[in-house]
This record gives structure tokens, C-alpha cells and sequence, in this order.
């Protein structure tokens, strides 16, 4: 096993490259914080753009939240 130390490079599981800033006692779970954009959730919202199926109801769409400098723990 590599020694691995907080600062240090490793990849994301979307392979980017993120850093390390933390590392368990034992060392065999490290947490990663990757700078790239992640999916967070899938949100429903209206879509305005289509007919309104009555008065105040639109159909809706799925609108997809992304997050930056995400978090990932890494079992080793």
C-alpha cells in the first residue's frame, strides 16, 4: 500500500483528480474533495414551456443539480 498523506493526489470516483483531506487512524478510509462539478440530485420543476394541464398546473421536467468541491469517502 502507498503511503498516503493530506494534500496528497488521488482520483474521484469519476476518475478526476482531488485531493486528500483526511485520512482515518487506522488508514483505510480517506476523504477526497474533488473540484470538478458532480451530480447531486434530480430535482422535478414545472415546465413552462408546454400547455398547463389546468388552471396553476404545469407538467413537470427533471432538472438535474450539480455540486462543486464534493466530498467523497474512499474505502482503501
Amino acid at each position: 500500500m502507498v503511503d498516503l498523506k493530506v494534500g496528497d493526489t488521488y482520483r474521484c470516483p469519476e476518475d478526476h483528480k482531488a485531493k486528500i483531506v483526511w485520512i482515518n487512524k487506522e488508514k483505510k478510509v480517506i476523504a477526497v474533495k474533488c473540484k470538478h462539478k458532480h451530480l447531486s440530485k434530480i430535482v422535478k420543476v414545472p415546465d413552462r414551456n408546454k400547455s398547463m394541464l389546468r388552471p396553476g398546473r404545469y407538467p413537470t421536467r427533471d432538472k438535474k443539480i450539480y455540486a462543486k468541491n464534493t466530498v467523497f469517502l474512499i474505502k482503501l
